[in-house]
């Protein structure tokens, strides 16, 4: 090897070890900018974020173009235990470093390459410890916006709920990669949204299994033409909804009714799982003149 070529081999590596050693910290510190500096518009998804706070484990799916501020969502909205799918490979391992700042886990594998044993990490911690699961259907390398099975998989083998999650925002730019990656801008007002429910059979046959499939995959499209739509100010008819942010102050999320209003995690509990507060007395109710 000439000398020329062994220094040049030699910034490869040194350029890669700054990537996963310097690069994660830049990215997760990005990202929790950019959340922290937005306003986050929750659309019909508080029966879900319910579950989601309660501890309940589920599946998440979320198009690869919308990684960049899933984990903000997680640690803002519920994911308090959480292991995620991530690629072995090296935008995978600088991927599952940001993660890890977030507090969620990773199981390195994907379609390509060490997907079954990164199902069977996934499941075991399930089994283990309750977690929740999250996997992006169409990554690592697409087709864009093409579900594959290992959602579904999942599904069948624990019979958990997998739940679309999916974004959009006013100020973003869109990379000209494989999957038109979503880039969020700072000071950004953010809508989110999370579907029902899909859960495949435990029984289900390779016929059921591929309709469980394109259900998911159909839902996933829908959402996110959905909030891309209302992020470009059209009309989407009706929609609940309530505002979140993180106080600089406090470190906690801030939930806001659509009036204005603000209201707690104990009473979004309260409110879908009445029995879990059945022992403990009900709070008095002010009159608007107090």
């Amino acid at each position: 090897m000439s000398s020329r070529a062994k220094t040049k081999s030699i910034k490869k590596r040194v350029l890669r070890r700054l990537m996963l050693t310097v690069g994660p910290f830049l990215g997760w510190a990005i990202t929790y900018f950019i959340g922290r500096t937005s306003r986050w518009k929750i659309i019909n998804a508080e029966k879900q974020l319910a579950m989601f706070h309660r501890g309940d484990p589920y599946i998440v799916a979320f198009w690869h173009s919308r990684t960049l501020l899933l984990p903000f969502v997680f640690m803002i909205e519920g994911g308090k235990n959480v292991i995620a799918m991530v690629s072995s490979s090296d935008d995978g391992v600088f991927t599952s470093r940001i993660l890890r700042h977030f507090g969620i886990r990773c199981a390195p594998g994907s379609s390509t390459r060490g997907g079954k044993q990164a199902l069977a990490e996934m499941l075991k911690s399930h089994k283990r410890e309750h977690t929740a699961l999250a996997i992006t259907p169409d990554g690592p390398r697409g087709p864009a916006e093409v579900c594959k099975p290992g959602a579904i998989l999942l599904s069948r083998e624990t019979g958990l709920p997998i739940f679309v999650l999916t974004f959009h925002a006013k100020k973003v730019t869109r990379f000209k990669s494989w999957d038109r990656f979503v880039l969020v801008w700072p000071f950004n007002e953010i809508y989110v949204t999370c579907g029902e429910a899909i859960v495949a059979p435990p029984d289900a046959n390779e016929a059921q299994m591929e309709s469980c499939r394109q259900t998911l995959e159909n839902e996933m499209r829908r959402l996110t033409r959905f909030t891309e739509d209302l992020a470009e100010g059209k009309d989407v008819g009706a929609y609940s909804y309530f505002w979140s942010r993180v106080s600089w102050l406090t470190n906690k999320t801030v939930w806001t009714k659509a009036d204005g209003s603000p209201f707690s995690e104990k009473e979004m509990l309260r409110k879908y799982y009445p029995r879990d507060f059945e022992d403990q007395p009900v709070p008095p109710q002010s009159s608007p003149g107090d």
